[in-house]
């Protein structure tokens, strides 16, 4: 698989959007030993790249992967980001997860936090895995599928 060619053709897409947008995006893109492309979008108004929650850049994620992986033959696994906000919206959920394991405690009642994806949801979990007092699990189905985070049995 030619990086080379894969790099030009997310670089169109996501030009293309831009454009469209009228914004005004520097994309730095990264291959990675694993088979991982890191992508990094810099520029003035990210704000609406990322959207609520973060879902504005998933699906942006979901999309450049489909066409960096439209060739076949190798998979890429994207990872696209702007302003940090991978690292800040992880850093955010892991002192939610503690807040609501320490209400829970207080309580003894469950919590049941609002939706999140996958990705997001696994950050709970490993936050609170550890606890000797609290555990978690999912619940719902896609899209509304969310965390409960409950006592253990003592």
């Amino acid at each position: 698989v030619d990086k080379g060619a894969v790099e030009d053709k997310i670089r169109k897409f996501l030009n293309d959007i831009f454009k469209t947008m009228d914004l005004e995006v520097t994309i730095e893109i990264s291959f990675n030993d694993d088979d991982s492309i890191d992508i990094n979008l810099v520029g003035g108004d990210m704000g609406v790249l990322i959207g609520k929650r973060g879902q504005t850049l998933d699906s942006l994620q979901y999309l450049i992967s489909l066409v960096a992986n439209k060739e076949g033959g190798k998979y890429f696994r994207v990872k696209l980001d702007t302003e940090n906000y991978r690292e800040r919206r992880k850093a955010t959920l892991e002192s939610l997860a503690k807040n609501i394991a320490y209400k829970v405690k207080r309580t003894r009642r469950p919590v049941s936090l609002e939706p999140m994806n996958p990705y997001e949801r696994r950050i709970i979990h490993s936050t609170l895995q550890n606890d000797k007092y609290v555990s978690t699990k999912s619940e719902g189905e896609e899209p509304f599928r969310h965390v409960v985070v409950f006592m253990k049995k003592q």
